[in-house]
C-alpha cells in the first residue's frame, strides 16, 4: 500500500468548504501530512470551493507548514435574490383549512404552486426534514408532480426522485441541504428557499444550484412566514450581494481525532513508532500547531488505559484492540440508530425513522409522514424494521430526525439589528409613509413586504419603548415576563441568557427562560411591577469580571450538555461501543464516569465551539461597561411591545391575553377570513331543510331557508345530525330525550338571533366559547363596525378560554372558530 502511496503528485479536495468546519477537516489535514511523511515528499494539495468567506484559514487548515496559495476566479457568477413575504387572502383562509395549515402557510404555498407552473424544474429548500415532510405533503395533495428528498430516505427513493426531476416528470423537489452539493439533477431553472436559510454561505450554495453555468443567472427567492424571518431574510441577501460570509469554526486540538491519528500514525510505520515523530507529524497540521506536550501524553496515556496502544519509553505499540479501534472508527460523523420503514403492499423501502421517534412515538396504528405521503404503522418487527401501509391523514405526524436546524449566527443576527436601527432612524426623521417608499425601493422584498416591516418597527416606536439595535439592548418587563431584545444570533443569547438565568437563580426570581435569536425570555417568580426592575438589570448586565467569570464558570460545570458531547466523544476514542442507545440519565452518568480524562476536556472544547460562546459574552459585557452598547430599561403595562409578542407566542400559553394593538388587528382580520371560509349546517326550524356546508362569507344579510323562506335557521357545528334528527321527531311528535330536549331549546335560541339579526348572528354562533347568550348581549350592543364587532367576539372567545378550567361541568366540543 505505501508503496502505491509513494506515487501520490497531488491530491485534490473538492468543496473543500464542507470539511473546514467539521472533524472531517481536521482528521484531513493529518492525513495529508502522514501521506507527506509515507511519500518522504511534498505534493500539490488543490482545493475547490464556489462559496469560501475566509479561504485564508482553509488555506492554512489543509496546507500544514506552508499556507496554500489561494487563486480567485475573476469570472464573475451572476446571482439574483427576492425575499417574498406574502399576505394571505381570501383563498388562503379556505386552502388553510382544506389542509390542515395556517392561512401563512397556505399563502407561501400558492406562491410555490405558481412557481412551479411558471418554470421547468424547481429545487424548494427546506432546514429540516420534518419541515421537507409536511410541506411536501401538502404540495402533493394539490398537485402530483413533486417530490422530496433528504437524508433519511432511503436511496432506491433519493435516485427515484433525482431521476423524475431531471427527465421532467417531477417539476418540483422539495429537498434539504442534501442537494446543496454534488448530485447531478441536469437543468434547474429556479431555487425557493422556503423560510430564512439562517446563513448566507448555505444560501449561495443552495441558489447556485439554478443557472448551473457561467452564462446562466441563478435565481432564488426566500419565501418569509413572519416579521423575524423576512427582515432575516432579506439580511441574508443583503449579505450575500456584499459577499460577507460567515466565518469557519474550525476545530483546533480535537483530542478524539488526535487520539486516532497517533494509533494510524503508528500503523503507517509497521504498528510501532516513536511517539515524538508522531507528534511531529501532526503538528504540521494546522489545526495542532499548538499542541501542547502535556495534552498528547494526556491522550496517549488514556489510549494506554483504554489497551489501545502501549507506551514502550521513547516509543507507543498498536496493539491488536488498538487496530480493530483504528478501522472501526475511520468515520467521525456520529452513529445513531435508524430504523427502515418497508411498505407492506410491495415490500419496498420508504423511508427510516430516527431513534428518538421510535422510542417515543412509534407504536402500531399510529400515523405518519414519510417521504411526503401519510402512512400507517402495521408492525415494528423485531429486527427494527417498520412495516407501513399508504393512508390518507393529512394530520399524520411528522416525525423528528436527529440533527440541529443550522442556527443563526451573531453577525447576521447583528445585521439584522442594523436594518431595525436604519428604520428607526428613518421614520424619526421622515415619518412612516416616506420611510415605506424608501425601504420598498432599497430591500429586496415584494412591496407589501417592506411596508409590513416598516410598519412593525413603526408600531413598536408608539409603545414608547426604543426600538432593538445592532447595539441596544432592551430589557422589556410585563407582568410576570422579562423580555431581553439582544440582536445577538442564536448561540450567542443561549450563552448570554444562560448566565442572566443563573444570577436570577441565585436571586430565587426565576421559573423558566426561553431564547430566540433576538430575544431572551424569562418567566419570573413574580410580577415586575412588585420588583425594582432598573437595579435588577444593573445587577444582570453591569456586573465586574469576578462576577462575570463566576457565572461563566457555573455554566461550564451545571450548565452546558457535557454529557450529550461525551457519548460521541467516548465512541470516537473507542471507550464506549458505537451507536449505543442511550438515555438522558444515562448520558449524564458519562460525566462522572470520564471526569478528568481526554474525553471530558474535548466534550468541554467542543461544547464550547459550537454549543456556547463565552468571549462573545465576555466582550458584549465590555462594551456595556464602556457604553459602546447601550442598555434601556421599559416597562410595558397593559400589553408587550410588538417585538416581543413572536417569543411570548411561541413560548407562553394563551398569548392572545395580552397581544399588542397591531397583532390585535391581524388577528381580528384573520379571524374574520377565516369565518368567511368555514362551512356550517344550518336547519330550518319551520320546515326541517338541511342546509348542508353553507359557506358563511356566501350567506345574505338576512339568510333564508331555500325551501320555505323562513328566517329562523339553527346555526349547527358538531351536534348537526342530532339536532336534525330531534327536530324530525318533534314533528312527528315523537318523545325527545332530555339531552334532545336540551340541544333543541339550545339551537332555537340561535335561530331566534338568526331571524332578528341575521348574518351577523351566524357569524357570532360559529365562534368558539360564544354561546346564545352571550351572542345575544353581544348582537344587542349593535356595533356600529365590522371591527368592533369581530372585537367583542374574539373578547368572549378570550372570556371562555381564561375562564373554561374552572366550571365544573364537562367541556363542550369546540365550534367552528
Amino acid at each position: 500500500m505505501q508503496r502505491h502511496l509513494r506515487n501520490v503528485r497531488f491530491v485534490i479536495i473538492d468543496e473543500v468548504h464542507q470539511f473546514a468546519e467539521d472533524r472531517r477537516g481536521v482528521q484531513l489535514a493529518v492525513a495529508l501530512e502522514r501521506l507527506r511523511r509515507i511519500t518522504e515528499k511534498d505534493f500539490q494539495r488543490i482545493g475547490l470551493s464556489a462559496t469560501v468567506g475566509h479561504p485564508e484559514q482553509i488555506a492554512a487548515l489543509f496546507g500544514g507548514e506552508k499556507p496554500l496559495e489561494v487563486l480567485l476566479s475573476p469570472l464573475e457568477k451572476k446571482m439574483e435574490y427576492h425575499v417574498e413575504w406574502p399576505r394571505p387572502i381570501d383563498k388562503d383562509f379556505e386552502t388553510a383549512r382544506d389542509l390542515y395549515i395556517t392561512p401563512e402557510a397556505a399563502a407561501s404555498l400558492s406562491e410555490i404552486d405558481d412557481t412551479l407552473d411558471e418554470s421547468r424544474s424547481t429545487l424548494v429548500f427546506v432546514n429540516a426534514r420534518p419541515l421537507a415532510e409536511l410541506l411536501g405533503s401538502r404540495l402533493a395533495m394539490v398537485r402530483t408532480d413533486v417530490g422530496v428528498h433528504h437524508g433519511s430516505l432511503p436511496r432506491e427513493e433519493r435516485e427515484r426522485v433525482e431521476s423524475g426531476f431531471k427527465e421532467g416528470t417531477i417539476k418540483g423537489l422539495v429537498c434539504t441541504s442534501t442537494l446543496e452539493l454534488g448530485i447531478d439533477l441536469g437543468s434547474i431553472d429556479r431555487v425557493v428557499q422556503y423560510m430564512s436559510p439562517r446563513q448566507v454561505t448555505s444560501f449561495i450554495q443552495r441558489v447556485g444550484r439554478s443557472g448551473h453555468t457561467l452564462e446562466r443567472t441563478s435565481k432564488g427567492t426566500i419565501l418569509a412566514v413572519s416579521a423575524d424571518d423576512a427582515i432575516e431574510s432579506v439580511a441574508v441577501v443583503q449579505a450575500a450581494e456584499a459577499k460577507d460570509l460567515e466565518p469557519l469554526h474550525v476545530h483546533v486540538n480535537a483530542l478524539d481525532v488526535l487520539a486516532h491519528q497517533m494509533v494510524g500514525a503508528a500503523l503507517d510505520q509497521g504498528g510501532t513508532a516513536s511517539f515524538m515523530q508522531i507528534l511531529e507529524t501532526v503538528r504540521k497540521a494546522g489545526p495542532y500547531h499548538g499542541l501542547e506536550d502535556e495534552q498528547a501524553a494526556r491522550v496517549a496515556e488514556f489510549l494506554d488505559h483504554l489497551g489501545v496502544l502501549r507506551r514502550q519509553g521513547e516509543n507507543v505499540r498498536v496493539t491488536a484492540k488498538g487496530r480493530n479501534y483504528y478501522y472501526e472508527n475511520l468515520s467521525t460523523i456520529r452513529d445513531e440508530r435508524r430504523y427502515p420503514v418497508v411498505d407492506l403492499t410491495d415490500q419496498r423501502p420508504v423511508g427510516v425513522l430516527g431513534e428518538e421517534f421510535m422510542v417515543l412515538h412509534a407504536k402500531e396504528g399510529l400515523h405518519f409522514i414519510v417521504r411526503g405521503r401519510p402512512w400507517k404503522i402495521a408492525k415494528i418487527g423485531q429486527d427494527g424494521v417498520v412495516y407501513v401501509t399508504p393512508v390518507a391523514d393529512p394530520n399524520a405526524a411528522i416525525p423528528g430526525w436527529d440533527g440541529e436546524m443550522l442556527p443563526v449566527p451573531y453577525h447576521l443576527a447583528q445585521r439584522v439589528g442594523a436594518l431595525r436601527k436604519d428604520v428607526d432612524a428613518r421614520l424619526k426623521k421622515s415619518g412612516l409613509e416616506k420611510t415605506v417608499a424608501r425601504f420598498e425601493k432599497e430591500w429586496p422584498i415584494n412591496k407589501t413586504g417592506a411596508k409590513r416591516l416598516v410598519e412593525e418597527v413603526a408600531n413598536h416606536r408608539k409603545s414608547g419603548c426604543p426600538v432593538p439595535t445592532d447595539d441596544r439592548i432592551v430589557v422589556e418587563a410585563f407582568d410576570r415576563f422579562l423580555i431581553v431584545h439582544a440582536a445577538f444570533g442564536e448561540v450567542v443569547n443561549v450563552t448570554l441568557g444562560d448566565l442572566l438565568e443563573e444570577l436570577l437563580a441565585r436571586k430565587h426570581l426565576v421559573r423558566f427562560w426561553w431564547t430566540d435569536p433576538y430575544r431572551i425570555l424569562y418567566e419570573l417568580v413574580a410580577d415586575t411591577r412588585e420588583l425594582d426592575v432598573d437595579g435588577l438589570v444593573e445587577d444582570l448586565l453591569r456586573i465586574d469580571d469576578e462576577t462575570l467569570e463566576g457565572g461563566l464558570q457555573a455554566l461550564l460545570e451545571d450548565h452546558l450538555p457535557l454529557g450529550y458531547y461525551m457519548k460521541f466523544i467516548a465512541e470516537r476514542f473507542g471507550a464506549i461501543r458505537r451507536g449505543l442507545t442511550m438515555g438522558e440519565g444515562e448520558m449524564n452518568s458519562l460525566e462522572v464516569r470520564f471526569a478528568n480524562t481526554p474525553i471530558a476536556d474535548e466534550a468541554v472544547r467542543e461544547a464550547l465551539l459550537l454549543h456556547a460562546d463565552f468571549e462573545r459574552v465576555r466582550e458584549i459585557i465590555g462594551k456595556i461597561r464602556t457604553g459602546e452598547i447601550e442598555v434601556v430599561v421599559h416597562k410595558s403595562d397593559e400589553t408587550p411591545t410588538p417585538m416581543a409578542y413572536p417569543i411570548l407566542r411561541r413560548y407562553v400559553e394563551a398569548p392572545e391575553l395580552f397581544s399588542p394593538e397591531a397583532e390585535r388587528e391581524e388577528i381580528l382580520e384573520r379571524m374574520r377570513l377565516h369565518l368567511a371560509s368555514e362551512p356550517v349546517h344550518m336547519l330550518c326550524f319551520e320546515c326541517g331543510h338541511f342546509h348542508e356546508e353553507v359557506r358563511l362569507g356566501e350567506l345574505p344579510d338576512h339568510p333564508e331557508c331555500a325551501q320555505c323562506k323562513s328566517r329562523l335557521l339553527m346555526v349547527l357545528g358538531w351536534s348537526a345530525w342530532t339536532v336534525r334528527d330531534a327536530l324530525a321527531k318533534r314533528q312527528r311528535k315523537l318523545d325527545l330525550s332530555d339531552e334532545e330536549k336540551k340541544l333543541l331549546t339550545r339551537s332555537k335560541q340561535v335561530a331566534d338571533l338568526v331571524a332578528v339579526y341575521g348574518k351577523r348572528a351566524v357569524f357570532a354562533s360559529s365562534v368558539y366559547g360564544v354561546g346564545p347568550t352571550t351572542a345575544s348581549k353581544i348582537l344587542a350592543k349593535m356595533d356600529e363596525t365590522e371591527k368592533e364587532f369581530l372585537n367583542d367576539l374574539f373578547e368572549a372567545k378570550l372570556k371562555y378560554v381564561t375562564t373554561r378550567p374552572y366550571w365544573n361541568e364537562p367541556q363542550a366540543k369546540p365550534k367552528l372558530y
